[in-house]
Parts: C-alpha cells; sequence; structure tokens
C-alpha cells in the first residue's frame, strides 16, 4: 500500500483555511473526509489481498470523534475499543456489537457485562478477565473469547536479525516465557467459555515491515500449537502500521538542552503495507492458518493525515542565531508530537518565500510545549499569519487536555462543504464536574 501524496494547503481550494479561521477561530482542527475515505478503501482493499478472509476495525481510541466512526462503519469498518465508554461511542455512531471487539489492558465488571449485552467479542488480557466472562456466559453453549499475547521481537530496535525484547510488555503474555499458554489453559478450563481468537497489537508507529512480519511469524507459529487443542477462528493482528507524515526521532528523553538538532535530516522510514501483506500470506498458508479470519486494527494510519491542526503565530521572538515562532496552539492539542516526533509545518500563505529556520513551540506555560527546533517557514513570518500543523488526526482529539488552554472545536470538510462537528471547549465544560461541598474553608 503506497501512501498517497499528502494534500497540502496550497493545493486546496483558495482561501479555504483563511475561512475556517475567520469563522471558527484558531486553533482548530480541519478533518478531511475525502482524505480518510480515501485511505480507509485503500487499506482495506491491500489487506483484502490476502487468501484469508479479512477483517478491518477501526481503532477508536485514534479519534473517536462521532462522524469518523459514523463514516468509517458506513464505508464497512468494524470498531476496536479498549474501555466501556469508547465501546458506548462505538455503539452510538452506529456499530452493531458483533462489529466491535473489546480489547485492552483492564476491562471492569461493568464494562464486560456492557459487551457481553451488545454480543461483542473480547479478547482476554488479565487473569481477572477470565472468571468475570464465565459468570456473564449464557448456560448451555460456551461463550467465545480470544486471547491477547506478546511475540519475543523488539520491532524498535536497529537491526537484524530482530532482537528480543528486554522488558516484557504489559499487554498480553509472552509467547516465549510460557505464560501465554498458561492463560491459553485457564480459559479452556472454564466449560462456559470457548478460545476462539488469538490477538496481538505489537507497537504504534512501527516503521518496518520486515520486522512487525517476524513478529507476526512467533505470533502464527503459536497460534498453529494452539489450534491443535482450541477451536481458534479469528486471529487479530492489531495495529501500528506507520505513516510518513511523522518521522519519531531516537532518544530526546531529557530536557530540551539535551535535543541535537542534526545538521542532515536522518532518512525517512516508510511503512511497506505491500510487503507484510505478502509476508503475512505466505506465513498463513505455511502454518496452516488461511482458512482463520484474520483481523487488522489501524487506527494512525487511516485518520493521521485526513486531519490538521490550523494555529495563528501568536509571537515571534528573534534572538541572536535563533527565531521562536509560538502558535496559538500547543501539545496539549497534539500530545503525542513535540521534538522527537517531527510533523509538517506549512504557512498557509502560498506564495514562493524565502526560507528560514525557526524553533516552534506553543502558548503553554511549561518548557516542554515545543513542537520542534528546526522548523522551515517563511523567512517574513509574521504574526497572526496562519500556520498549518500536517498529521493531526491520530491521538489529538482523544489525548486533548485543559491544561492552560481549552480544548479546540473541529470543522469537517468534504469537497466545497464545511460544518463544525465538535465544538470547542468552553470554561463551563471544563468545570462541571465541580460540586458544592460542607467543607468551611
Amino acid at each position: 500500500m503506497r501512501s498517497a501524496p499528502r494534500p497540502r494547503a496550497a493545493e486546496v481550494a483558495a482561501g479555504r483555511y483563511e475561512d475556517i479561521a475567520a469563522a471558527f477561530g484558531t486553533p482548530v482542527y480541519v478533518l478531511d473526509l475525502e482524505r480518510l475515505r480515501a485511505n480507509y478503501l485503500r487499506f482495506a482493499e491491500t489487506v483484502g489481498r490476502l487468501a484469508a478472509p479479512t477483517r478491518v476495525l477501526y481503532s477508536v481510541k485514534t479519534n473517536y470523534l462521532p462522524i469518523v466512526c459514523r463514516a468509517l462503519h458506513a464505508w464497512g469498518a468494524g470498531a476496536d475499543v479498549v474501555s466501556g465508554y469508547e465501546l458506548r461511542a462505538a455503539l452510538e455512531s452506529g456499530f452493531a456489537g458483533d462489529e466491535i471487539v473489546f480489547n485492552g489492558p483492564v476491562k471492569t465488571a461493568p464494562e464486560l457485562e456492557l459487551a457481553f449485552r451488545n454480543g461483542v467479542f473480547v479478547n482476554v488480557d488479565g487473569r481477572e478477565e477470565v472468571e468475570l466472562l464465565a459468570e456473564l456466559a449464557p448456560s448451555g453453549r460456551p461463550l467465545e473469547v480470544g486471547l491477547r499475547v506478546q511475540p519475543p521481537e523488539d520491532v524498535y530496535a536497529p537491526g537484524w536479525p530482530v532482537p528480543p525484547r528486554r522488558v516484557p510488555s504489559k499487554f498480553g503474555w509472552p509467547i516465549a516465557g510460557g505464560e501465554a499458554d498458561e492463560v491459553a489453559d485457564l480459559i479452556r478450563s472454564r466449560p462456559e467459555l470457548a478460545l476462539a481468537g488469538v490477538h496481538c497489537h505489537i507497537g504504534s508507529q512501527i516503521t518496518r515491515a520486515t520486522a512487525f512480519a517476524t513478529a507476526l511469524e512467533s505470533v502464527l507459529a503459536w497460534a498453529a500449537r494452539l489450534r491443535e487443542r482450541a477451536p481458534l477462528r479469528v486471529l487479530n493482528l492489531g495495529g501500528g502500521f506507520a505513516v510518513g507524515g511523522i518521522h519519531r526521532l531516537r532518544g530526546g528523553g531529557g530536557g530540551l538542552s539535551w535535543i541535537d538538532v542534526p545538521e542532515d535530516e536522518e532518512p525517512e522510514e516508510r511503512f511497506d503495507l505491500d510487503e507484510l501483506v505478502g509476508a503475512l500470506d505466505d506465513a498463513l498458508a505455511r502454518h496452516g492458518l488461511a482458512d482463520l479470519t484474520v483481523c487488522f486494527e489501524p487506527g494512525r494510519i487511516l485518520v493521521s493525515d485526513a486531519m490538521l491542526l490550523l494555529t495563528r503565530v501568536a509571537s515571534l521572538k528573534r534572538f541572536s542565531g535563533a527565531t521562536w515562532a509560538i502558535l496559538d496552539g500547543g501539545l496539549n492539542l497534539l500530545p503525542t508530537a513535540g521534538v522527537t516526533e517531527r510533523h509538517v509545518f506549512e504557512a498557509i500563505d502560498a506564495r514562493d518565500r524565502p526560507r528560514a529556520r525557526y524553533l516552534v513551540g506553543g502558548p503553554l506555560c511549561y518548557e516542554g510545549d515545543v513542537f520542534s527546533l528546526a522548523v522551515d517557514l517563511p523567512d517574513d513570518l509574521a504574526v497572526s499569519e496562519l500556520v498549518a500543523i500536517h498529521d493531526a488526526g491520530a491521538y489529538s482529539v482523544t489525548r486533548a487536555n485543559a491544561f492552560n488552554r481549552l480544548r479546540a472545536p473541529v470543522v469537517a470538510v468534504d469537497g466545497s462543504r464545511r460544518e463544525l462537528c465538535w465544538r470547542g471547549e468552553r470554561f463551563e465544560d471544563v468545570f462541571a464536574p465541580a460540586q458544592e461541598t460542607s467543607f468551611e474553608l
């Protein structure tokens, strides 16, 4: 699957972003429904080339906007949820219970009861869930469940062959140490339950398809052995497919003074979904699993470049040897961004203008509210000028917070149409949970 070229503001109908900023203010997210649809159809077509039957389950945690969920459901996606309120959001967005899979490291008794009432398939993560699900199972027939496992490979480590993880993940159960077999046997020991699925989700923004395929090989080999004693019908291989619009720098865990700005750009790694699908097709056939339904849980790869954050330059500070461009939108709106994750920044004014390098930060009152230490923008950049931050669709709305500033609205565009689909946060929204008390203060 080759990514379509990322749209630039200059390629959009003249004045659209200026009009949106004038009508709705800044900062404001802009959601492109045409791009979202193209991303989904391209992904579904690519994984659909597998010889095995496939299902695409949208990762709701990535962006739970109702308009996004309803659109993806209309185009044929199911839903992957990881909490009770996401489950409710998926149901209210139109997904039927049998179109939803419930994952996540912690599932409470009320959440599992809601899932059971709606016929939602649950992938067990904690041992505690086994007992809770057994109590919910209907009499007379076992309740089908899945089990989340973790392969031993570290798909982020450089080099080849793919090295093992040094620290086990908090998600699922390790295959290599035998713990996955122990929990599988625990499920199998309960006559109220039937172990019908194997689930894994290896990570996020995985850039190397070969490393991904190697980890999945371990999962498939284990599933083939498990199938000898469990009625498997589903292989859920999760998500984590990297997008090309962002680039994560290795390291950078300290403060700003610890970050080195490279003189030369590091080569951008792009995930090759076609390569992964080809390797997976071969592995499924070798392990005799091509008759099982293979599920994928894409999130970032569908929504990342379908939304941008439109901001204005709020302040310019020109020092000797450096210039800060401070935007009116900060990391409270894009919490996963920052100096170790490069995004594309674009001045909306499309004129051909000489460029200069800027430090770019947001308006929040803490030192870490910094997007980048090296962004090329017009050298005559002015206060109040519009700047778009691309690839703002994933883990933005769902992880935004009200530190210093309120959460931003979302405007959806579809061709020439535009509409507010998520209003901006208000003071009253933040303080609605406050209760009168009898304490004397």
